[in-house]
């Protein structure tokens, strides 16, 4: 893979190349930025599931732990 960059870019990454290891830094990126999508596909994902799951009525989770509850008596 190539990046074309503008020639004073260029240059200035010339001038700093003894303290930045531009490879590694450009694949950390990379990799950062597929980890950040891979996220939001996730989220996205999710929600997805979430849209299709039946709601409750409201007070339904405090019927259920009660009844659970008096079950065990």
């Amino acid at each position: 893979m190539s990046v074309k960059v503008p020639p004073k870019v260029k240059q200035d990454m010339q001038r700093v190349k003894d303290s930045v290891k531009w490879p590694e830094e450009i694949r950390n990126f990379i990799l950062g930025k597929l980890e950040e999508e891979r996220r939001k596909e996730n989220i996205e994902n999710a929600e997805e599931i979430l849209r299709k799951v039946r709601r409750l009525p409201k007070g339904s989770s405090v019927k259920f732990v009660r009844e659970d509850r008096d079950s065990h008596h």
